[in-house]
């Protein structure tokens, strides 16, 4: 009898449903920050034991990253295609992004092409990669550079947002801390005898406020000052910011952060004081596969009769993967109401059974585009073909605008 894969994909997801319900629901509340995921790991990493599946973890020297495996009975000399789960929370406002979602949705789409692989008896492998830390240091790079991802032909992941797409194309971000290095003194009695490290960030913070203005419109900067002084009669010796600048693309990105330091810089000769700055995480732009995205953009379109969403804002540590890995980062739409993420209403929604059904439809959707990279050679070629294009071409910004036209 012909199994179709699509059936495959469909039954093993809605099989597993109740119990990635109670997974995402435990992950959700009870947040943990980057680098800390303990009881989510653990949640997922016994589930995905307690089905027979071999996991690896402390992996790449992160104690809350995991790899899940499976080789089909038929052999491993076919694709070997990975999915990645996120599960950290931001601070002050719990899962508002939504990893709970996340996570629910890589073990979905691992359980989903495990069950093609055994049932269709297709040679291959398939992991299940947990990347923790996505909010803060970027635990993929990390990941990378260990050389976990390595002969993966094809990543896959899926993010809620407001709204659906294929091709989304984020932002590149790069985070740096700013020390600034004063002098104490009574800042009544004797302040001209101090160096004040918290005005030097308050310029700092001011001017980066001001060269909005000369800014081309994808450009980003935000940040925080996190110390500026402990008591209002003494004059701050240490001040520090923690800031941030994005760019549509990687070149772009190497003259924002310039600027950035000039600004930083020029505070610290401002108020004399000395500075120190520190570069936290780079992630660059996540480029999906143009072939991949349609089939994903297609299937929810028939689905939800609305077009897809472009020019979503935003950053992940996946775009480093996307630029030397096939692959596809897919978004879906959270509950259908626009709330953007990182609100407390976006963590309120991740926790909704509407917001269930949409990350398993996506899960599903996702895992028919894994599948039939697997079953038709021919789109396989074309999916190849996309990569090699976009790899030879000029440059990625030339390649997705071409696209786009």
């Amino acid at each position: 009898m012909l199994v179709s894969v699509d059936d495959v994909v469909s039954s093993a997801i809605d099989a597993a449903s109740h119990e990635l319900r109670k997974l995402s629901l435990t992950i959700h509340d009870n947040p943990e920050l980057a680098l800390k995921e303990v009881h989510a790991c653990k949640v997922l990493t016994d589930y995905l034991s307690s089905k027979g599946f071999s996991v690896e973890h402390n992996v790449a020297g992160l104690d809350t990253a995991f790899v899940a495996s499976y080789q089909s009975p038929a052999g491993s000399d076919g694709l070997h295609i990975g999915f990645c789960s996120e599960y950290d929370a931001l601070p002050g406002v719990g899962h508002a992004c939504g990893h709970n979602l996340i996570a629910i949705c890589g073990v979905a789409m691992f359980l989903a092409i495990s069950s093609v692989l055994e049932k269709c008896q297709i040679p291959g492998t398939v992991k299940l990669f947990g990347t923790p830390a996505e909010e803060a240091i970027g635990g993929k790079i990390t990941m990378q550079k260990a050389g976990v991802f390595d002969g993966s032909d094809l990543l896959m992941m899926l993010h809620p947002t407001p709204g659906y797409s294929g091709s989304w194309h984020s932002q590149c971000c790069l985070s740096m801390e700013v020390e600034y290095f004063g002098k104490a003194s009574h800042a009544a009695m004797a302040p001209w005898d101090g160096i004040n490290a918290g005005t030097a960030a308050n310029v700092a913070m001011m001017t980066m406020n001001a060269m909005r203005e000369q800014l081309k419109p994808d450009w980003r900067t935000h940040g925080i000052v996190t110390t500026g002084g402990k008591a209002a009669n003494v004059i701050p010796d240490y001040a520090k910011i923690e800031y941030t600048v994005r760019t549509s693309w990687a070149e772009e990105l190497a003259v924002l952060e310039q600027r950035a330091l000039n600004v930083f810089a020029a505070a610290a000769l401002a108020t004399g004081c000395t500075y120190k700055v520190t570069k936290e995480f780079a992630y660059l732009d996540n480029q999906d596969n143009p072939v991949l995205g349609k089939m994903y953009e297609d299937i929810m379109h028939d689905r939800l009769g609305v077009p897809p969403a472009r020019a979503q804002g935003g950053s992940t540590d996946f775009g480093n993967l996307s630029q030397s890995f096939i692959s596809l980062h897919g978004n879906f739409d959270l509950v259908g109401t626009g709330v953007p993420n990182h609100t407390v209403e976006f963590t309120e929604g991740a926790r909704t059974e509407k917001a269930h059904e949409n990350a398993l439809f996506a899960a599903k959707t996702s895992a028919r585009v894994a599948a039939r990279c697997l079953v038709d050679g021919e789109f396989w070629e074309r999916v190849k073909g996309a990569h090699k294009e976009r790899k030879s071409a000029p440059s990625a910004r030339e390649f997705y605008e071409k696209l786009s036209a």
